[in-house]
Order: C-alpha cells, then sequence, then structure tokens
C-alpha cells in the first residue's frame, strides 16, 4: 500500500518543477527554472531525480536544460502531488495497488477523523461498487478508481446533491482531454453513443438531519478494451490513450472547484 505522505520538499519543488516544464514547449534550463522557484540549481537537480524515480519520463540536454517527456500513469501519491493544483482535495493523498473499493477505504478513513478532502486512490478494486448495488468491474492498470472524503454540513435529504457536484466535475475533466467528443452526462454517469464511461457512488454516514461525512467515489474507464463490460472506455471511444494519474487530477481539481462554489451557495 503507498500513501501519501512524501517529503514537503518533494510535494513543493517537484510539483513546481511539472507545472513549469508542462507549460513549456520545449527544454528549459535549469537555471531558469532555479531562478523562478528561487531555488538553487542542487535542488532542481535532486526534485528532476525524484521525479524521474516516481516514474515523470524528462529529457536532459546539454545546455539546453530538461523537457517533459511524459507524465506516469498510475495515480500513485507522489506523481499525484506534482501535478495537482488543489486548496482542499489532494492534501492527503492515499493509493493502493489493490483495495476492495476506494469507497470502502474512504468510508473507514471517515469514521477515523480523515480530514475534508482526503483521496483514495487504487490501480485495482476486487469488489468495486456501482450503483444500486451492482459491481463496477476494476482490472487493474486500465481504469480510473478514485474516491474523496468530504463533511458538507448538509441533511441527508440534499446529501444527493454531492453525487451531482461529482459527476458534473467527471465530465468536465474528460471534456478537457477530448473537447469536441460527444459525451454526455445524465443519472451520476458519463456516457458515448449511450454506452456508459464512467460514474459516481456517494456513500453517506449521517443522521437525518446531519451528514457526518461522506465517500464520493469515482470511476472511469480509461483504456480497457474488453466488450465484456459492457460499456465503453476512452480508449474505445477516442482511440487515444490518457494518463490515467492526468485524469484523476482532472476530475479532482473540477469536483473540488464544484465543490467550495457550493458550499458558498454561488
Amino acid at each position: 500500500m503507498g500513501t501519501g505522505h512524501c517529503s514537503g520538499g518533494f510535494v513543493q519543488t517537484a510539483g513546481a518543477v511539472v507545472q513549469i516544464l508542462k507549460k513549456a514547449e520545449s527544454y528549459v534550463s535549469g537555471e531558469h527554472i532555479a531562478r523562478e522557484l528561487g531555488v538553487s540549481r542542487a535542488s532542481i537537480w535532486k526534485s528532476i531525480n525524484s521525479l524521474r524515480k516516481a516514474g515523470f519520463s524528462v529529457s536532459a540536454s546539454t545546455n539546453r536544460g530538461y523537457k517533459l517527456v511524459s507524465v506516469p500513469d498510475t495515480p500513485s501519491a507522489p506523481v499525484m502531488y506534482s501535478l495537482i493544483n488543489t486548496t482542499v482535495f489532494g492534501h492527503s493523498i492515499e493509493y493502493h495497488p489493490v483495495v476492495t473499493s476506494t469507497n470502502d477505504r474512504a468510508m473507514e478513513l471517515g469514521a477515523q477523523g480523515a480530514a475534508c478532502g482526503t483521496v483514495i486512490t487504487a490501480d485495482r478494486q476486487t469488489a468495486g461498487k456501482a450503483r444500486k448495488g451492482e459491481i463496477w468491474p476494476s482490472p487493474p492498470g486500465k481504469n480510473l478508481y478514485l474516491s474523496v472524503v468530504v463533511r458538507p454540513e448538509i441533511s441527508l435529504a440534499v446529501s444527493g446533491e454531492v453525487a451531482g457536484l461529482a459527476a458534473q466535475a467527471l465530465g468536465t475533466a474528460v471534456g478537457r482531454f477530448f473537447p469536441e467528443a460527444p459525451f454526455s452526462t445524465r443519472d451520476y454517469g458519463l456516457f458515448f453513443d449511450a454506452k456508459k464511461l464512467g460514474g459516481v457512488l456517494c456513500e453517506v454516514r449521517g443522521e437525518i438531519g446531519l451528514v457526518h461525512y461522506m465517500a464520493a467515489g469515482i470511476g472511469l474507464n480509461v483504456s480497457h478494451t474488453s466488450t465484456e463490460f459492457h460499456s465503453t472506455s476512452l480508449f474505445l471511444a477516442t482511440g487515444k490513450m490518457i494518463s490515467r494519474a492526468e485524469l484523476t487530477v482532472a476530475v479532482l481539481e473540477e469536483f473540488e472547484k464544484n465543490y467550495l462554489k457550493w458550499q458558498r451557495n454561488e
């Protein structure tokens, strides 16, 4: 099991380096990065090595600097910390190579007092959940499995609104990568040509008048090619492979944006 505990230096410096390299069209010198971040060139070198160990492909060229070639697919904690740009969601990230379901783990953490915005991701689920008690097929290395612990101060009667926020975020996040694709969102799910791509399942603990905590679970078929799942995937729909880590970060950023606006009644 991986956890969301990384050194502050890695989280801050390596994440900032990734953001600079992602924006650049070509190589960026270590001197330029160091000057922009106000750190030493040795710190940049260490951050580049840390990123490579986490799975980032970074090209280095003498007298030219560094270039980000590819982002890891696996949504592990170090990778997510390096990519994410949020204020609440994702300050604590727990990654599991295998878990029964990310919602099960989120509910456990919620009961233990985990903060709002705690994130659980996984490579595979052995008992992935769908709505109405159905099973969500969760093979390894193929799809996005994500849950977020949230603590809205609302009654159980309106808790379904959170699922709507998550579903909207899922559609918006996927739209970042495929702005022209005809995806549709309904019934807390994302669809392509009437076939389901992903969906949201929220589980709640609370009383009639007050939610104590929720697990907002989000699943998205990214690259599976099997027809046995009676659904489609982003790869089947578009022919393109997208990093699960980047997709997960996009979903979290959009979900947080929706959730915070909703809390402010905007």
